[in-house]
């Protein structure tokens, strides 16, 4: 009986390592053409997907470090200077790859740096202040990695579009 109730188990199974084995040697992979873009619009739906992630993300983390109502506006403030961080940096990100010069690639490169680099400069400032308000136990959260549970993201953020 047990032996009936595994077979449909096993033949997902063997459907499954086959789908997750390399190709066969003489498969032609389709691969965009040199200098092909993504469509615009893949591009923005993956912008506003990175932000709905980072916001979840710290959904999360406000939610693991069980804040008292003193604790929640220096958060806020927080989580809204991180997100700004977010939002700086181009997106979609310009090309780093090879349809484009090796210098536009090092251009590309400095300006997305750059934005970062200045989205953690205003970030710091409310990032100390936050920190100063935790308790050890928070610290310790606040500094850790932070586990994405299967919640679906808060649906009062607002994601912007493509920058």
């Amino acid at each position: 009986m047990r032996a009936l109730i595994a077979l449909p188990f096993l033949a997902v199974l063997s459907f499954a390592s086959a789908a997750a084995a390399d190709p066969p040697s003489n498969m032609v992979m389709k691969v965009a053409p040199a200098g092909e873009k993504p469509a615009q619009a893949d591009a923005a739906v993956m912008c506003v997907h990175k932000y709905q992630m980072q916001a979840a993300q710290l959904g999360q983390l406000g939610a693991m470090l069980k804040l008292t109502d003193a604790q929640k506006p220096v958060f806020a403030a927080w989580r809204k200077a991180r997100l700004d961080m977010f939002e700086g940096v181009p997106c979609p990100e310009p090309s780093m790859g090879f349809d484009v010069s090796g210098p536009k690639r090092i251009e590309n490169q400095i300006a997305i740096m750059s934005a970062m680099l200045d989205g953690l400069h205003k970030e710091l400032p409310a990032t100390q202040a936050l920190y100063k308000a935790l308790t050890p136990e928070q610290r310790a959260v606040f500094d850790g990695p932070i586990k994405m549970s299967t919640a679906p993201p808060p649906v009062n953020d607002k994601p912007q579009a493509a920058h």
